[in-house]
């Protein structure tokens, strides 16, 4: 499996990720993705659309003033999706640690794009509480 292209599209966009270039992992969204996220993203549960997406990801990374970190791991791909585990890390502008360890499932779509993500945070109640605390504007 790790031959998979897939696998070799995920892993490399978690590769980039860890580097700070977000732009590689934008090349392999789709135009219409639909996003569901588990309480670890805070307010921005449901997304649909690689701009919803970009838009999200642009107000998330800046709201932990230099210290957002995700490393992730694809441990499994075929045809359809991947499944990637990803420890993501930061600190709040209160000082509040956020810290958890999610899953990641993206399907493709025939195209060789992610059409479909759904994140499971492992720090589910924490993080609800973690944003209960932390609360942060977001911008349509």
């Amino acid at each position: 499996m790790t031959d998979h292209p897939n696998f070799i599209a995920t892993q490399r966009m978690w590769d980039a990720i860890a580097a700070d270039d977000f732009s590689t992992p934008f090349d392999v969204i789709a135009d219409d993705i639909v996003v569901d996220n588990g309480p670890g993203a805070g307010p921005w549960r449901h997304l649909e659309g690689k701009e919803a997406f970009f838009t999200m990801a642009m107000q998330f990374v800046p709201y932990f003033q230099g210290t957002w970190k995700q490393e992730g791991r694809c441990i499994y791909a075929d045809d359809a999706m991947s499944i990637a585990l990803v420890h993501e890390t930061g600190k709040a502008p209160s000082g509040d640690l956020f810290d958890n360890m999610a899953v990641y499932v993206s399907r493709f779509n025939g195209e060789g794009k992610v059409s479909r993500l759904w994140t499971t945070d492992l720090a589910h109640e924490e993080l609800e509480e973690f944003w209960r605390r932390n609360t942060i504007e977001i911008q349509q």
